[in-house]
């Protein structure tokens, strides 16, 4: 590729090319579509996300061996699963947008994709619970520089109204990541046990940070020097001061509580509950949650950009309207009394969810500037991993221990069901930020 990629209504600064027609260099939204090469840095960006998956979901398809050698409880996998991997997960995720929204995002992305690499393949190293889960914040520390940075990438390299269609396909690479982890992990688990399933995933993405340093350029333009010296409580204040974006904030960070919940713990659970293997676990709930979560977000992404030019409200509408319709099936996937029905019901949850998931992500940058794209979207996933990757495995975890002594094997199944009451409450948040969203909104 040659040339600078430039964002969408971008001109090219004075000394810097740009793409050329007929040896002219013109801006992105004078064209006739949008260029070859930021489908391409979409692409990279798919495959980056769907590492950071992989290598995120291994210990949900492992913890059943981790378990039996390493004689923790469920409440300690759930710290495992949540809190050990969101401490600094979240604790990073802010001062490193702020970095992204000032550096080249290209560059940190390729050395996050390198951190938690390594740290996945060091867990496979791991002698006691205290080094696993030093490990997995390690994971965290390198996961943290990955969405806010792309997230800011594409609110560039995209028009407002194909945003939602690029973000939910860059976020088809967390559910492609997401039914890989299940599937390799329960495969390589299965033949070569949790430790060499560690080490082999983690080393996997190393060749992909280098792809990133020398074929991906950063498209942003020198920004005036007010915005490049915003301090980080500026632009947080700035963000928070808009209702919409903070109903938005809380209603995607509650619905993560139950959806991460049920992810990490849907392998455990069919295994508990209906007795089946981990490979078969693995490719059953790998295929389900591929199917509907990339069919799920390419129509949020599709839908949305028709709705929107009715009324740009439907970016909060459709989130909504979509977790109304998810909640009683998440419901009858906790009570299935079959592992196909659980497995079918979960793909219907799970495809109304991506609707709602993808739309909201899309719809952040709605109320956000392009220079606090970053950190707006590090303030979501703060918040969405806080609750949903650090507290619902958690919750639910401790829920099941809970109900152990009253209902034995099956106390996982009622610790899901318990979790699917936060949908409700973050339905309400999508519908108050649809209120103000008029007023709040910035692009």
């Amino acid at each position: 590729m040659s040339g600078t990629i430039l964002a969408q209504g971008e001109r090219p600064l004075p000394g810097e090319a740009g793409f050329e027609t007929d040896g002219v260099a013109v801006p992105n939204d004078s064209r006739p579509g949008i260029p070859m090469a930021n489908w391409y840095v979409l692409a990279v960006l798919f495959l980056v996300n769907m590492f950071c998956y992989v290598d995120r979901m291994a210990l949900s398809m492992l913890q059943e061996q981790v378990k039996a050698e390493l004689h923790v409880t469920d409440q300690q996998l759930g710290i495992l699963l949540g809190l050990a991997f969101v401490l600094f997960y979240s604790a990073l995720g802010i001062p490193l947008a702020r970095l992204a929204d000032r550096a080249s995002r290209p560059r940190m992305l390729a050395a996050c994709l390198v951190a938690w690499s390594v740290m996945t393949a060091v867990c496979g190293l791991a002698r006691s619970y205290a080094q696993l889960f030093v490990a997995r914040m390690g994971v965290g520390v390198g996961e943290a520089g990955c969405v806010p940075p792309a997230h800011s990438l594409i609110g560039e390299l995209f028009p407002r109204e194909k945003r939602a269609l690029a973000i939910g396909i860059f976020q088809c690479g967390a559910t492609v990541g997401v039914s890989a982890g299940l599937l390799v992990a329960g495969w390589l688990g299965e033949h070569f046990g949790w430790r060499a399933t560690f080490q082999i995933i983690g080393m996997a993405g190393l060749p992909l940070a280098l792809i990133l340093v020398l074929t991906v350029r950063d498209p942003r333009a020198r920004q005036p020097g007010a915005e490049r010296q915003e301090s980080t409580r500026q632009a947080l204040v700035a963000l928070l001061g808009r209702r919409a974006f903070v109903h938005l904030l809380l209603a995607y960070s509650l619905g993560s509580i139950c959806s991460m919940g049920i992810m990490q713990w849907l392998p455990s659970f069919l295994i508990r509950s209906f007795g089946l293997g981990l490979v078969e676990v693995g490719a059953l709930s790998g295929l389900a949650s591929l199917l509907s979560s990339v069919s799920g977000l390419l129509t949020g992404g599709l839908l949305v950009t028709w709705l929107m030019k009715r009324d740009p409200r439907w970016e909060l509408w459709l989130p909504a309207i979509t977790m109304a319709v998810a909640t009683p099936m998440f419901v009858l996937m906790a009570l299935s009394p079959t592992a196909g029905l659980a497995i079918v019901m979960k793909m219907l949850a799970t495809y109304m969810a991506a609707i709602a998931s993808g739309v909201a992500l899309a719809a952040i940058q709605s109320f956000a500037e392009p220079h606090r794209r970053a950190t707006a979207v590090a303030l979501v996933f703060f918040m969405s991993s806080a609750l949903g990757q650090g507290l619902g495995p958690f919750l639910i975890g401790t829920a099941s221990d809970m109900l152990m002594p009253a209902v034995g094997r099956e106390s996982l199944r009622y610790a899901l069901l318990a979790s699917c009451l936060m949908l409700i409450w973050a339905i309400v948040h999508y519908l108050l930020a649809a209120r103000t969203s008029e007023r709040d909104r910035v692009n």
